[in-house]
């Protein structure tokens, strides 16, 4: 066997050569890395930190991308069993499919920043999907999909869109030209060399410049303020930019006679494999990296409150609120820990300067800010039920009803993954009680949603003039139709059913003789809260304070 075959990549034959085993063996390390690596990312998939990124789309871009970057490494050695034919194809319909998919998936950084600013300047949450609408008729799916679909949706179809004229374009530009069809009408039959120069090939450049030229380079602008504590934008950064470079230097190989020495041992389309496979580890060594630091410091947390219980069982705790690892035996790299009484004390004034700064803190750099909204909505319903049944002479029946459907707006709002533009993330038993509790009143909901939504009513709790926050209306004239009287379903012992005085029927409503479970109380959503409190102080809560204090110490 020589090392290098002196013809090079010439069309005869294959190039088992020194050379052409080299790039099969890296192709096959390479593959394997690949698919080790999505395997391990979609068993990381429901990790609180990395479940917005949509994995899924993640390792489809991914492996879609790397089909095409293997075919390439194994272009030399296929030699004569590459024709022009295959490769017009790849370049012009399936490396389209792959780059739209990896555009789609660098949205999601900008998507849930706005998301975020969303929720933290209007807290008005995306309407229920699906449903019936009784008052009109839309004969034209698209309108009725285009009033319910999500941004990222929207641009998932431009994608798809975009896909589908650009095969149009190929199978006429194939159809008609003696390049690749004996029976075409324009052009004239050539060498596999030449095949892969002229007009034919514009559509695959035309699609490549306008994402790598003009998408990438505005998403870059759009998201340059952006700063998350999970080093996203970087990492969209870096996999952007290493893609710039492959388009100009292909076509450089393709049209430079002066290259063709290098052509026959480095074929024009391995100048995108660098670029690729940069991209491919991005993608899926950014969100690895990103659950595997917060593992660690979930760890280091949990070690550190131990050490921290003990402490303050002895007396020996800092009084104010901070935990230093540094000098105990816990070997934590993030040195100072805040216990979670701070976070406690936090929470329970939400109008002080610094429940918003963290709030805000959380949505721009943590991009979990529908978590604090979560907390933020039981503390104000658990106080509203201290409220209504420390009234004298309360109407019992009246009471649950309000809180109830106050309730149901939280899941609805919050909890519920259909619903919910960003719904907390809570373990799986935890979700499954509160879907138990409110599921059916959801399903209730869904089923009944207008498809325009009054201005002032909310499009996922479509009761009678429902202001922007239920709990900021106290007194007799609550927005959610609480005149209703409750009545014992002797059949079920575990039900309460809502029915309505005949005299205050009301078809427009959802929750017309809905069965309330019996487990329905003030401390419904006790567990959840305490699972995302505990989310929050693991990280984001450490990382918002030690920003606090460097900041003051900077300004001191």
């Amino acid at each position: 066997m020589v090392w290098l075959n002196p013809e090079g990549h010439n069309f005869v034959g294959t190039n088992l050569d020194g050379w052409g085993i080299l790039q099969l063996v890296f192709c096959f390390i390479v593959t394997l890395a690949i698919w080790g690596l999505s395997i391990v990312l979609w068993l990381c998939r429901h990790d609180p930190v990395i479940r917005m990124r949509k994995v899924g789309l993640a390792i489809t871009a991914t492996n879609t991308l790397h089909v095409y970057t293997a075919l390439v490494l194994i272009v030399y050695a296929a030699n004569e069993y590459w024709p022009c034919r295959a490769e017009f194809w790849i370049m012009s319909l399936y490396l389209p499919i792959g780059i739209g998919l990896y555009q789609a998936y660098n949205q999601q950084l900008l998507l849930i920043s706005r998301g975020q600013q969303h929720l933290l300047t209007q807290d008005i949450f995306k309407p229920l999907p699906g449903g019936k609408n009784t008052s009109e008729v839309y004969w034209n799916a698209f309108v009725l999909w285009c009033k319910d679909a999500r941004e990222q949706e929207f641009f998932e179809a431009f994608v798809a869109a975009g896909v589908g004229i650009q095969f149009i374009v190929s199978l006429v530009i194939f159809t008609i030209s003696r390049k690749f069809n004996s029976s075409g009408m324009v052009s004239h039959a050539t060498t596999e060399a030449m095949c892969r120069r002229g007009w034919e090939w514009a559509p695959s450049i035309i699609w490549q410049a306008l994402w790598n030229f003009i998408a990438g380079p505005y998403l870059l602008y759009k998201i340059r303020l952006i700063r998350d504590i999970y080093n996203w934008r970087l990492q969209t950064f870096i996999a952007i930019v290493a893609g710039l470079p492959g388009t100009p230097l292909w076509l450089t190989a393709v049209y430079s006679d002066k290259l063709e020495s290098v052509n026959k041992y480095w074929n024009p389309a391995m100048w995108f494999v660098p670029g690729l496979l940069t991209i491919e580890f991005i993608m899926l060594l950014g969100p690895l990296i990103t659950v595997f630091k917060a593992r660690k410091h979930a760890k280091e947390t949990s070690q550190a409150l131990k050490e921290f219980d003990d402490k303050k069982s002895k007396g020996i705790y800092a009084p104010n609120g901070s935990l230093t690892t540094s000098s105990t035996k816990t070997r934590s790299s993030r040195g100072v820990m805040f216990n979670m009484q701070s976070l406690d004390a936090c929470l329970s004034n939400t109008n002080s300067e610094e429940f918003q700064d963290f709030h805000k803190f959380c949505s721009e750099k943590c991009l979990n800010g529908e978590n604090v909204n979560f907390l933020d909505k039981v503390i104000k319903f658990k106080s509203e039920w201290a409220r209504v049944f420390a009234e004298p002479n309360v109407n019992v029946d009246k009471a649950l009803v309000k809180l109830y459907r106050n309730a149901v707006d939280i899941y609805l709002k919050l909890v519920d993954d259909r619903t919910a533009q960003y719904a907390i993330n809570v373990e799986g038993h935890i979700y499954l009680k509160l879907k138990i509790l409110f599921g059916e009143a959801a399903n209730q909901i869904a089923s009944r949603r207008p498809s325009t939504p009054r201005s002032n009513s909310s499009g996922a709790t479509p009761w009678d003039e429902l202001p922007t926050d239920p709990f900021n209306n106290p007194g007799n004239d609550h927005p959610l139709r609480p005149m209703l009287r409750r009545s014992i379903d002797k059949t079920n012992s575990t039900t309460e059913l809502i029915t309505e005085a005949d005299s205050l029927f009301d078809p427009r409503d959802p929750l017309q003789k809905l069965n309330i479970p019996a487990g329905f109380d003030e401390k419904c959503y006790d567990e959840a809260s305490a699972s995302v409190k505990h989310m929050l102080w693991q990280q984001p809560w450490q990382e918002f304070m030690r920003s606090k204090r460097n900041s003051a110490a900077s300004n001191s």
